[in-house]
């Protein structure tokens, strides 16, 4: 016996369409430098749903932004990216040109989003591999240069530690 299910308003497939529509629209608003605020409350509005929910979609777009540019038409990849190369000049120009640092901070801001916008799409699809992140102690940002004395110290022990390591007989295989 099948059990009949509940349908609302709209059907499964215009669901699907209109979720697709939305994602599509809030990742090219993004891309083109529309902060992320005016993005969620325009598509708030438009789309009568939650701000909360569309922040949570957002937060998993890595999750979605492959169906997204799979889905639409084949050139939509082409359009983000173009949309992010468009927004990225003028921001370097506000930074250069603009007196105020307010402004300044601002595209400094736009130029590290745009860019890990795009990363993240063009990861999220297969263009770019993605690989963990290493961190180097002695980058890690201080806010000072390190004394010469204990960066040289430090490599002397970093590199004790890398023979001792290579010295221990590998695990055998399970």
């Amino acid at each position: 016996m099948q059990i009949p299910q509940k349908r609302g308003i709209l059907g499964a497939r215009d669901v699907n369409r209109a979720l697709l529509e939305r994602r599509t629209k809030m990742l090219r608003l993004s891309l083109t430098g529309v902060p992320l605020r005016l993005v969620i409350d325009s598509l708030s509005k438009e789309y009568d749903v939650k701000e909360k929910l569309l922040y949570n979609d957002w937060e998993r777009r890595n999750i979605w932004i492959p169906q997204v540019v799979q889905l639409n038409d084949p050139t939509l990849l082409h359009k983000l990216l173009e949309g992010a190369k468009a927004v990225l000049p003028k921001a370097w120009l506000l930074l250069e040109d603009s007196e105020n640092e307010f402004v300044k901070l601002g595209a400094l801001k736009l130029i590290k989003d745009t860019n890990l916008e795009v990363l993240e799409i063009l990861q999220s699809i297969g263009a770019i591999e993605k690989k963990p992140s290493e961190l180097n102690v002695l980058s890690v940002g201080l806010g000072f240069e390190a004394d010469p004395e204990l960066k040289k110290i430090l490599l002397e022990e970093a590199e004790r530690q890398r023979k001792e390591r290579d010295q221990q007989p590998a695990a055998p295989p399970v």
